[in-house]
């Protein structure tokens, strides 16, 4: 087995649909499921790349499963290298090919190779056979199973380049940098190779700098190193910064003869991270970063890390003012370390040891080996700044080696990558002298409550500047308008000390899982741990528009001095204090705003680019002017990085809302729900309602619907309420009052979601302890029902097998354990996929 893989060699996906059949007693390979002649024509069908907990009958599944399909390599490739490349199976997996075995792989979330050339027919069929188990599991979040990441065969020459790893280590006194290249190549031919490489550096498809070198890689060699150095001046360099996200590309050709063999491409940036007294700086300028932790999974793809999930996610937290985190547990994927590259966040890729671990001795083989690879494959990206080498697990009595453990780690983590950090988060550090953080680089500390007393009490005991690798409370609420984290207390009682240079919350997004956990962590019924500022399927919960003010790079954004009858206001810029968190010298930033329409149209009034903002700087008004005359509903200001993210934003509405809309209503026998159309111009809504003499008020909500459970509402009275809805100005006029009373009935299960995915509608769902199971009825017109699904499937099922070119029209409701049925919910639509 080996790591690496070329980005740019002939490839022939094997995506797509195998076969599949789950083993749960082990019995597969004494059953000879591996065999060239297997028939597999009662397995089911998988997608791979693919979860098979993404399907109903394999939701909760965990055991041994195996895939299996066929392919065919033409006989002009029979001289040629044959690799098999996955680039990810969780998490154990054996491989056989033709009924032959070939290797395995226990590391769930790294790739990995094997070389075939001997194990294929050419010209005839083949056949490909994967055990794959996801019982292994490390943390809270779920064991996502299966083919997860795309497969390929890679064919090259016999003699082919490896890998490369890039330094870029700019002089910040000079403005030039030095480009240090190290190039692997193999030979597994019979006969020494006489290579000619060929080196082009460019940067905006412009080469900067070009080179050549010769070397002869002697037979049956696996591994051949050749080293090449170009210092690039003043001109040429562009650091890369998490605002400024510079790449350059290193293109790697060899050749023998005039005949090119092989070639590969890489990005890297040109930076520098470093720890100076109390400060952390890139490119010699003090930094004091905010991020997230991050479980990188949704409940409609699961783990497989689609671009789209990585975009958005990226994006998002990029909007939320991101600029350095140990973003995972688990090793991410090239293509999401790509895209951090090219958005800008600093990131450490981490080991994933946790809690109490029997993989925490400094003999083990496997976290040296779980290091080694993921050093080797993420050599090269910038964004890519330490190695975490382990995750709370200081306490001794779970895990006596540790201290040895980390020395050793660490030590070996300088060695293979002298120019990152090598860190350890530790939720002990704060209570243990001799704690295991001595050997990291930051004191990287994990805090759930008494946040302020645990970065005091880690300075004290070891005098170490802070980096607090997780932070957080109690689980919020997968309820949008409940998930409320109380970011300001939190984040306040770590400012303005000079020893705590960032802070990155657990978490950005909420994840399947069933973990138990003491009160206040215990996960939800509906396997979604309610952790995030986002939900599974990445709704924003209240807590994100408080997170993104209390990470935004400036201090206040807002409007003052409003004169609507003149048409002028002035916007009011609050920059970070110094020892803020954030605090960080902005470039380039801009300021953009506009005037909300009679339709509720944003349009454009002005924008200013600001040349630089310090840490410490003044406040101050720019003056806006606008046509009054104009039936204008609004003013918005946003304040944009220089890559375009709205890291900031305040509207102001002139008028009152619109009268709200109701749109149904359902009651039970203790409870009613009353679902409307949100209005423009609106922020929240709520609810005033009245039995006998007795006027109650409801909580506010960003939600479309309002639920009511009054214990000291009666049974057999009627209840008469009106909805309002409420913006900076107050509240509407009232809705049309209703009047209900409590029935035999059950309230449907919210529906807080539904995405297509290819074939597949998922639908995301409330789940109740007293639910027993759920019906989902669904056609492809409106109220025609021609299917029905029934499963015990918690928080989100799948309708499977839409075609991509059908409207899907569905209605669910939940059989409580009492037997009765609920409500239908009102119908939903998900619209085809047709280009």
């Amino acid at each position: 087995m080996n790591i690496a893989y070329s980005q740019n060699s002939p490839k022939e996906f094997l995506n797509g649909s195998w076969a599949f059949k789950i083993d749960p007693y082990s019995q597969g390979e004494k059953s000879g499921w591996q065999n060239e002649n297997l028939n597999t024509a009662s397995w089911d069908t998988m997608k791979v790349p693919g979860n098979w907990d993404l399907v109903n009958e394999y939701a909760e599944y965990a055991g041994d499963a195996w895939y299996s399909r066929t392919f065919t390599l033409e006989k002009s490739t029979e001289n040629k290298q044959i690799r098999l490349v996955f680039e990810s199976v969780y998490n154990d997996s054996k491989v056989w090919i033709n009924g032959k075995f070939v290797g395995e792989n226990h590391f769930g979330y790294l790739p990995f190779h094997f070389d075939i050339s001997n194990f294929v027919k050419f010209g005839q069929e083949n056949r490909i056979t994967v055990l794959a188990n996801n019982v292994f599991r490390k943390g809270a979040f779920w064991s996502w199973g299966g083919i997860r990441r795309p497969v390929w065969l890679e064919i090259t020459p016999t003699t082919r380049i490896e890998f490369q790893h890039i330094d870029a280590i700019p002089d910040l006194k000079k403005g030039t940098a030095n480009v240090h290249l190290k190039i692997v190549t193999s030979n597994v031919s019979n006969e020494p190779k006489k290579i000619r490489f060929n080196i082009n550096i460019t940067r905006e498809n412009n080469i900067v700098a070009q080179g050549q070198l010769e070397a002869t890689i002697p037979a049956k060699t696996l591994k051949h190193e050749v080293k090449w150095t170009h210092n690039l001046s003043k001109s040429q360099v562009a650091l890369w910064h998490f605002d400024f996200p510079n790449l350059y590309e290193s293109t790697i050709s060899i050749s023998e003869n005039t005949k090119v063999l092989h070639s590969i491409s890489d990005r890297f940036g040109i930076r520098k991270l470093e720890i100076e007294g109390l400060q952390l700086k890139l490119n010699g300028e003090s930094i004091r970063p905010v991020g997230f932790n991050l479980v990188p999974e949704d409940r409609f793809t699961g783990n497989t890390l689609p671009f789209e999930r990585i975009k958005e996610d990226v994006d998002l937290m990029k909007s939320l003012g991101a600029t350095m985190s140990r973003l995972s547990h688990v090793t991410l994927p090239k293509e999401y370390l790509d895209y951090l590259d090219e958005k800008g966040i600093l990131v450490i890729e981490e080991v994933g040891l946790w809690g109490k671990d029997a993989w925490v001795d400094p003999n083990h083989p496997m976290p040296k080996q779980w290091l080694q690879r993921i050093v080797e494959y993420h050599y090269n990206h910038p964004s890519v700044v330490g190695w975490s080498l382990g995750n709370e697990i200081g306490k001794e009595i779970d895990n006596p080696k540790v201290k040895e453990y980390m020395k050793s780690a660490v030590e070996m983590s300088k060695k293979l990558d002298p120019n990152r950090l090598a860190i350890y988060p530790s939720h002990t550090a704060h209570k243990n002298p001799d704690d295991a953080i001595v050997y990291s680089d930051l004191a990287t500390i994990n805090l759930y409550g008494g946040w302020g007393n645990g970065v005091n009490k880690t300075w004290e005991l070891h005098k170490k500047p802070i980096f607090a690798t997780e932070f957080g409370n109690v689980l919020n609420d997968e309820d949008l308008n409940l998930g409320v984290i109380p970011i300001e207390k939190m984040m306040n009682s770590m400012r303005d000390k000079d020893y705590v240079l960032g802070a990155s919350i657990w978490t950005f997004n909420d994840y399947r899982s069933t973990y138990h956990g003491v009160s206040g962590w215990k996960t939800p019924p509906s396997q979604n741990r309610a952790w995030g500022v986002v939900n599974t399927f990445r709704n924003k919960k209240r807590g994100f528009f408080d997170l993104q003010k209390e990470f935004a790079p400036i201090r206040n954004l807002k409007f003052s001095d409003i004169d609507k009858i003149n048409g002028k206001a002035n916007i009011a810029v609050q920059p970070r204090n110094k020892l803020d968190l954030p605090a960080n010298v902005l470039r380039n930033f801009k300021l953009e705003w506009s005037l909300i329409d009679e339709n509720f149209n944003e349009v454009m009034l002005g924008n200013k680019t600001i040349k630089i903002i310090h840490p410490g700087d003044l406040a101050f008004t720019i003056p806006v002017k606008w046509d009054s005359n104009k039936n204008s509903k609004g003013l918005k200001v946003v304040f944009v990085d220089p890559q375009g993210y709205k890291v900031l934003e305040e509207t102001v509405y002139f008028n009152k809302p619109n009268q709200p809309k109701i749109e149904k209503i359902y009651t039970s026998g203790k409870a009613f729900r009353v679902l409307f159309e949100k209005e423009k111009g609106t922020t929240e809504h709520f609810i005033k309602y009245k039995q006998g003499d007795s006027i109650y008020t409801s909580e506010k909500t960003i939600n479309d619907f309002i639920e009511i459970e009054d214990a000291k509402l009666k049974d057999n009275s009627p209840i008469n309420f009106q909805l309002f809805a409420i913006n900076n100005v107050g509240e509407s006029d009232t809705s049309e009052t209703k009047i209900i009373r409590f029935n035999e009935n059950e309230l449907p299960p919210i529906i807080w979601n539904v995405k297509r995915v290819e074939d597949d509608v998922f639908v995301n769902y409330s789940v109740s302890p007293y639910d027993y199971l759920y019906e989902v009825e669904y056609g492809t017109e409106p109220n025609v029902y021609t299917n029905k699904l029934t499963t015990k499937v918690k928080g989100v099922l799948n309708i499977p097998n839409i075609s991509k070119e059908k409207d899907v029209y569905f209605r669910m409701r939940t059989i409580k354990q009492w037997g009765f049925a609920s409500e239908w919910t009102q119908e939903f639509f998900s619209k085809n996929n047709k280009p």
